[in-house]
């Protein structure tokens, strides 16, 4: 390799870094948020946030992956108003079900049963995977655009390009996909900027007068975790969500992260990375991290130990930005190209896995495809287009009198994600 094309390769990780870590900004602001609704002090949880994000992308950086490790904003969305607010559980009790949650898993990623749980996934749905994914991160894009919005008549429906963030959202995803198209490296990336850079000459998002803020509170978060509760009736919820989220963080954790980085021989080491870095945001004030699907922008892009390390230093950044990104949250057409790209080449990625290593295709498999690819983005939930995906697999596969070809780790996961659809919302 000649010494320009090394150069070529480092700023492609950097940019590969940024433009994942960049996407990802918003959840600095979305998840502190949810937690102040249930009584935690923002800028505790904001920090206890970008710390966790972080410590996470150094450890990535360590491990030479290209991978996020990031509350998401589903899970998190479940954890406060499912089960804090709704069940009245506190937030101190909520971290204490993470802390507990987390060393769970990762006493059960460093045991025999991770290869049991491997074996459990049909390969089919391993495969299938990255398209659910990168449906997922379309339709994500464009509903976040407000390019499609909610509709009282279909499940979706064209929105008013009118509307500033809409055409300006189109905008960019056109002029990312032309640098695609025309094989810009980059263009993920660059199409992020020239986004984010029209918008704020527009006027439609402005600096604030003072962006950059001290980061304070993390002594209000920091050790606040409790295990037990007075009333039984919280304790027996507390147990409930407790299993629903072992189900959700290890499957979702293992499977993500596989069909992410399935050629690093380090990938091995991410689960219990994964959920160490889980145990000590519950210790600090942070909600349960996950292998982010934005990590897709990272590993599409061929990143490697610069582009952890990059995510990391944008993070750093953030934490003394809290006013700026709360500022771009409220107009976060920067995300839309990134989103819907990345989404463009995990479809892609996976039409020539496929081309290249074809399956039989039979009404499992099929059924199994369709929940991946119409659950998952519409209920904006990995887990829940999992669950869908292995028990409609497992039950036409029994009906149709192959129940023999049916794993018994493989039932077993089926039901654990039942019990899942019984005690949390899709």
């Amino acid at each position: 390799m000649t010494e320009k094309q090394a150069g070529e390769q480092i700023w492609a990780q950097i940019q590969a870094g940024f433009t994942m870590a960049g996407s990802a900004l918003a959840g600095f602001i979305v998840v502190p948020m949810l937690l102040f609704q249930l009584g935690m002090n923002f800028a505790g949880a904001y920090t206890s946030f970008a710390v966790l994000a972080i410590v996470s992308a150094l450890l990535m950086g360590w491990l030479r992956l290209p991978v996020l490790l990031l509350p998401p904003v589903a899970v998190s969305n479940y954890l406060v108003y499912l089960v804090g607010i709704s069940q009245g559980v506190s937030w101190q009790q909520l971290l204490g079900i993470c802390f507990v949650v987390s060393v769970l898993s990762l006493l059960i990623s460093v045991s025999p049963l991770r290869h049991r749980f491997f074996l459990a996934v049909p390969e089919a749905i391993r495969r299938l995977l990255p398209a659910g994914l990168g449906a997922m991160l379309i339709l994500m894009g464009l509903t976040q655009g407000r390019i499609i919005v909610r509709s009282a008549w279909s499940v979706t429906m064209l929105g008013n390009f009118q509307d500033p963030l809409a055409y300006l959202g189109l905008t960019g995803i056109v002029v990312t996909l032309v640098m695609m198209a025309v094989r810009l490296r980059g263009a993920l990336f660059w199409g992020m900027v020239v986004t984010a850079v029209i918008s704020l000459m527009e006027g439609f998002w402005v600096i604030p007068v003072a962006p950059f803020m001290l980061p304070t509170g993390l002594d209000l978060t920091a050790g606040q975790l409790a295990m037990t509760a007075a009333n039984e009736k919280v304790v027996g919820d507390m147990l409930a969500a407790g299993l629903t989220l072992l189900i959700v963080l290890t499957s979702m954790n293992w499977i993500v992260g596989q069909a992410l980085i399935r050629e690093s021989s380090n990938s091995r080491r991410l689960l219990p990375t994964t959920f160490a870095v889980g145990a000590l945001g519950a210790l600090i004030g942070s909600l349960p991290p996950a292998v982010s699907p934005l990590s897709a922008a990272g590993t599409l892009l061929r990143g490697g130990r610069r582009a952890a390390w990059s995510a990391a230093l944008l993070f750093l950044v953030a934490l003394f930005c809290e006013p700026l990104l709360a500022a771009m949250a409220e107009f976060p057409v920067m995300v839309v190209p990134v989103l819907v790209g990345t989404g463009l080449l995990l479809l892609l990625q996976t039409i020539e896995d496929l081309q290249q290593t074809p399956f039989a295709w039979d009404l499992p498999v099929l059924c199994a495809a369709a929940c991946l690819l119409l659950v998952m983005p519409l209920a904006n939930n990995i887990t829940a287009g999992l669950g869908a995906a292995l028990i409609s697999w497992c039950v036409l596969r029994a009906a149709g009198h192959s129940w023999r070809e049916v794993p018994r780790s493989t039932w077993a996961l089926s039901i654990l994600f039942a019990v899942y659809f019984v005690y949390a919302a899709i």
